[in-house]
């Protein structure tokens, strides 16, 4: 399963985060976009860069919900906790009442991994750290040849976790900490960043206030409390300024990874994915500012001085081993270069290498549109000139005539147009149309009537004609107008013959009537009689 999983309904495809991803292992194809888990390394940038927030990372709740109150569990703090929190006693005081056995600082584990890290740097020449599991993936997924310089050693989480369940007893372990990464490490149970916990305390609408302050649990780190920060891990080492570097960011590795030379002298790389340290991870807080978040974990390992005792000695196994999990993939040159003839780059000058698409060169992504993770229509160019294509032939089929006049000339003239001005003479029409269009009225060209449309391009400053022709629509209107007349003539004719017919009825009811009243006046006066 996917650790970062995508939302359809959201994205609407901008390519932010394949802009925004490393390694590109995001895919873009057939109305769909994915994960690509094989080649992801859960820097969770793309969540982070997200506009619409479609990229969100598996969470952990639930299965934390479970423990709570229920089961008794054990809690492993990143150092990164003290900067996270305002009130980070109390927080730690709340994880105990909800069931947490023992509160301790993952810094402890820290301490126990940079022993094992001096002593393989006392007898190799080049070491890369191995605490951030961004670099781990990177090795192992995308640069293998640097596999053999890796520390093969736990991270810190992982070598505290084995502590946890070695010292008290096998019980789950529950790791608070600003990175989604984490949550592929071995030996935890669960992984909660801190904005997960976050949303638990306002679903669970905890007042802090309400808590006392704890400290962390003992046994307590001695100098790995600033292990997060940038340097943290030189200092934790005792590092020289010689032989001890920090490469940070995603994009650094890479640089080195590729560049990589071990035969360049002796060298302690501490490698993170993040810029300025774990304190600048994708799930902590992004309101206060490196200095602040350094400055808050100085104060607590200030804090902490009284408590730090003699170094504490855990003899546990926390050697780990590597593996290639690259899947090399063969590509044809020639399909490559059929895909890019047909997004329009054969031309190698066409190749901008713009990255608006999200890859980094034309041919890029022409290899994942051959691969099936991208479609060509992601290209800006290549979209604009088959807009550009398409708009081109509606104007050159259109039924209208289309011309276009620059200083006088005509410069272009669609099919229609060819055809209906013959030898140039639209030329002579010109102030012609241009009176017709301002009066409204149509232009008579040979048998056939139109009517004008005229507009300006200012940035070719051209002007354009559109000439419409409604030959038909005025015959059409003519032949309603004399349907309209012979209608009403025969409706006169028609009522006129309906009048007379009526007279001569009425003429002949009036004399019927009158000779019965003759008639009737004559039997009257007889029966007067």
């Amino acid at each position: 399963m996917s650790l970062i999983l995508s939302n359809e309904a959201d994205c609407l495809y901008c390519y932010k985060c394949l802009r925004n991803c490393p390694v590109k292992s995001i895919s873009f194809c057939s109305g769909e976009t994915r994960v690509i888990e094989e080649e992801c390394i859960h820097c969770a940038r793309c969540v982070s860069v997200c506009p619409q927030g479609a990229k969100r990372y598996v969470q952990h709740v639930e299965q934390f919900r479970k423990l709570m109150h229920t089961t008794p569990f054990l809690v492993s703090l990143a150092p990164s906790f003290f900067a996270h929190y305002d009130e980070p006693y109390r927080v730690i005081s709340l994880l105990k009442s909800w069931g947490a056995m023992i509160v301790q600082e993952t810094a402890f584990g820290a301490e126990i991994v940079s022993k094992k890290y001096m002593d393989l740097f006392n007898r190799r020449e080049a070491l890369i750290t191995t605490a951030c599991p961004v670099v781990v993936e990177l090795a192992e997924k995308h640069y293998p040849s640097v596999l053999p310089y890796l520390a093969h050693v736990d991270s810190p989480i992982s070598a505290h976790a084995k502590f946890l369940k070695k010292f008290y007893g096998d019980l789950p372990v529950v790791f608070l900490g600003p990175c989604v990464a984490k949550k592929t490490e071995e030996n935890v149970n669960v992984v909660l960043t801190f904005e997960e916990l976050d949303n638990i305390m306002r679903e669970e609408q905890i007042d802090l206030s309400l808590f006392d302050e704890q400290l962390p649990s003992p046994p307590y780190p001695y100098r790995a409390r600033m292990y997060p920060t940038s340097g943290g891990i030189n200092y934790t080492v005792h590092g020289d300024f010689e032989t001890h570097i920090v490469v940070e960011g995603v994009e650094y590795l890479i640089d080195l990874f590729e560049n990589f030379d071990p035969t360049q002298g002796k060298i302690f790389i501490e490698a993170s994915a993040c810029h300025g340290g774990c304190i600048n991870g994708p799930a902590i807080r992004k309101d206060l500012s490196l200095a602040e978040k350094r400055s808050r974990m100085a104060r607590h390992m200030q804090k902490m001085l009284c408590f730090d005792g003699e170094p504490f000695h855990a003899d546990m196994n926390i050697e780990r081993s590597f593996s290639v999990k690259r899947h090399p993939v063969q590509v044809d040159e020639t399909k490559i270069e059929e895909i890019l003839k047909e997004m329009g780059k054969e031309d190698e000058r066409k190749r901008l290498n713009c990255g608006a698409c999200g890859y980094d060169s034309c041919r890029d992504k022409a290899v994942a549109v051959l691969l099936g993770r991208a479609e060509k229509e992601m290209c800006v160019t290549y979209l604009v000139d088959k807009l550009k294509s398409a708009t081109h032939r509606v104007v050159e089929e259109s039924p209208n005539a289309i011309f276009m006049v620059k200083e006088g000339s005509i410069v272009y003239r669609n099919k229609t147009a060819s055809t209906l001005f013959r030898n140039d003479s639209e030329e002579k029409f010109i102030d012609e149309l241009k009176q017709a269009f301002l009066k409204g009225q149509p232009v008579q060209i040979g048998s056939n009537l139109y009517y004008v449309k005229f507009f300006v391009l200012p940035e070719e400053k051209a002007d354009v004609f559109l000439l419409v022709d409604i030959t038909k629509e005025r015959q059409q209107e003519e032949t309603l107008k004399r349907i309209k007349r012979e209608t009403l003539y025969k409706v006169e004719e028609m009522l006129s013959k309906q009048m007379r017919v009526v007279q001569e009825v009425a003429g002949l009811l009036g004399e019927t009537v009158a000779e019965i009243k003759s008639s009737f006046f004559e039997l009257r006066r007889s029966l007067e009689e």
